[in-house]
């Protein structure tokens, strides 16, 4: 694939502005249910042209941002790469962020780029925030119609092609946020010589009957991150709607958090026997399924569908302060 790059300098400030993620997802996923979807291809095996451009920008006193777009099977893929203070080496991990149904890479990284970032500059890695087809993913539930199911677009050849062009040969994680958290669990499960642990905030496995992933078997060490007032991810488990009024869609059934966690721990043949005990530290509870490829399991009071972190750029979190890039970072870590 020949690389076609341009170079640029321009302010972060200015390229970047900062926005208040949860309105941004609230008014996409309306736009979202309203818009047609796409129609069928015939052929969608991910097959790039031989165009891939990247626009590098600077930042003032920060690290690098390249943006990235790719043309697969007609369709201009798009992503960002944030490259840390310092720069990262050719073994340095990479962090692969996937949004919530209606929002964007920019829009999440308007959320929690500040917090992830920070961490990213302190341990030396990479961030690509990727963008979804018309702001969603092709994951692994049965229920709900958008673009990316309707195409049946393979996304996770997607992820791959991300980790091509970012052309390190370091480990890769995903996070992923609702809708983005069930495509990280699809990594998980079909594309286990890809990632090397992934992270899912308020988004829980989808329940029998609900589940369209092909299980590939390797087992991938994973973080579940959930709210206890989540209104849209219930915590026991149960239907997923989105939106509310004449625009509400359902996403259906999933499992409770507990019992969707204690299925990825079984299935990656952590200890499941006795029932972990969890662990209280102020309004964070913790559950842990060790083992060579471990699970966790974090329930926040008072967290509603949000992605906590220290500075509380996303909402949602009744003033619950919890550092979910650096708890998720030092789970990949091992720590």
């Amino acid at each position: 694939m020949m690389a076609m790059t341009r170079t640029r300098t321009m302010n972060r400030n200015t390229v970047l502005p900062y926005f208040r993620a949860g309105l941004a997802m609230c008014t996409a996923v309306l736009a979202a249910s309203c818009a047609p979807a796409d129609g069928v291809s015939d052929d969608l095996s991910p097959t790039p042209t031989d165009r891939t451009d990247t626009v590098r920008l600077e930042s003032d006193g920060t690290g690098v941002l390249e943006h990235h777009s790719v043309m697969i099977d007609d369709l201009e893929r798009t992503w960002s790469t944030y490259i840390p203070t310092g720069g990262a080496g050719p073994a340095a991990p990479l962090v692969v962020v996937l949004h919530g149904t209606g929002d964007t890479g920019r829009g999440i990284r308007g959320a929690i780029g500040p917090d992830l970032e920070k961490v990213a500059d302190e341990h030396g890695f990479s961030i690509a925030y990727v963008d979804g087809h018309r702001n969603n993913w092709n994951e692994c539930r049965l229920e709900g119609d958008w673009p990316a199911k309707a195409r049946d677009l393979d996304d996770v050849g997607l992820v791959r092609e991300v980790v091509r062009v970012h052309g390190s040969s370091g480990p890769v994680h995903a996070v992923g946020f609702s809708s983005g958290g069930h495509m990280a669990m699809r990594l998980a499960m079909e594309a286990p010589d890809l990632v090397e642990g992934v992270a899912s905030v308020a988004a829980n496995p989808p329940a029998e009957g609900n589940q369209t992933c092909d299980d590939a078997g390797g087992a991938v060490p994973i973080m579940f991150v959930q709210g206890r007032e989540d209104p849209i991810n219930p915590l026991q488990g149960g239907e997923v709607r989105v939106g509310s009024g004449p625009y509400a869609v359902s996403r259906g059934d999933v499992l409770s958090a507990v019992d969707g966690a204690e299925w990825f721990a079984e299935r990656n043949g952590a200890t499941i026997t006795p029932a972990p005990t969890p662990e209280r530290d102020g309004a964070v509870e913790t559950f842990t399924w060790p083992g060579p490829e471990p699970v966790r399991l974090v329930v926040l009071d008072r967290v509603g569908h949000s992605f906590p972190t220290l500075s509380g750029r996303w909402g949602g979190d009744a003033r619950v302060r919890y550092d979910g890039p650096g708890e998720i970072w030092r789970f990949f870590s091992g720590d």
